[in-house]
């Protein structure tokens, strides 16, 4: 997980020192497996999370000899520390679920501003923190995938909101037709009374299918960075055509 939210979940800035200093290694333990620690590294892990320097003296006294000692010296190195085993199955026991939580997407408007499009349906927040995390992380394949079918769900969220989905649904069974026939109908639509980013819809959809089904492509950083202006235009007046102001 993020630092930033390890940070926040834990309310790291209303902790005591060695309670910091405490969290700040178990979180060092779970991101990267390492269980042994020097002063140096708990001061730079302190640094490096925005804390001011500790005194090494004083802090590992109360790591090792406080009332509420975390650590042990280690017994080929007095230098290096290790947890008591009871203090970490503690601090597993309490936090384990910040690593095992199936539903958050660590992600920060990388691609799409969170602040300006979600919070308008949870279906659609998971799908922009997708799309962001996966920019973030250089999963462009699935970002653009990801980008195609929120591109087709504003699509049909506006035929939907201007009660004229029935033109995009197939005769048969009342799905949706693909999206090569929904970006052609509103298109042409005069009741959406699209702008000419209109134009860009046949970009947005090529650049998700060819990450979608072309078994040799593979997306780029720039494959996305190329449409991501236009894209957000296009999300932003979608949004507001599927009763969303944004």
């Amino acid at each position: 997980m993020q630092l930033l939210n390890f940070i926040n979940t834990t309310q790291l800035d209303n902790c005591v020192e060695v309670e910091r200093a405490k969290l700040l290694c178990f979180y060092h333990y779970k991101e990267t497996g390492e269980g042994i620690f020097t002063m140096t590294q708990i001061k730079n892990l302190m640094i490096e999370s925005g804390y001011n320097a500790p005194n090494p003296s004083r802090l590992k006294n109360k790591l090792l000899k406080g009332k509420d000692k975390i650590f042990l010296p280690e017994k080929k190195d007095k230098s290096k520390f290790i947890f008591i085993s009871a203090k970490l199955q503690e601090l597993e026991s309490s936090l384990n679920e910040l690593w095992d939580d199936t539903e958050t997407i660590d992600s920060d408007s990388e691609l799409l501003e969170e602040s300006k499009f979600c919070g308008k349906r949870k279906y659609l927040d998971k799908l922009i923190h997708q799309i962001n995390h996966s920019y973030a992380h250089n999963c462009y394949d699935a970002c653009a995938v990801l980008m195609r079918r929120l591109f087709e769900v504003a699509l049909v969220l506006s035929f939907q909101h201007y009660n004229i989905d029935d033109d995009i649904k197939n005769k048969s069974d009342s799905g949706y037709i693909m999206l090569e026939g929904i970006v052609k109908n509103a298109k042409n639509n005069k009741t959406l009374k699209l702008s000419r980013i209109k134009n860009e819809f046949d970009t947005f959809r090529k650049v998700g299918n060819f990450s979608a089904h072309n078994i040799t492509y593979t997306a780029g950083k720039k494959d996305i960075d190329d449409i991501k202006l236009n894209y957000r235009v296009m999300l932003e007046e979608l949004f507001n055509k599927s009763g969303f102001p944004v």
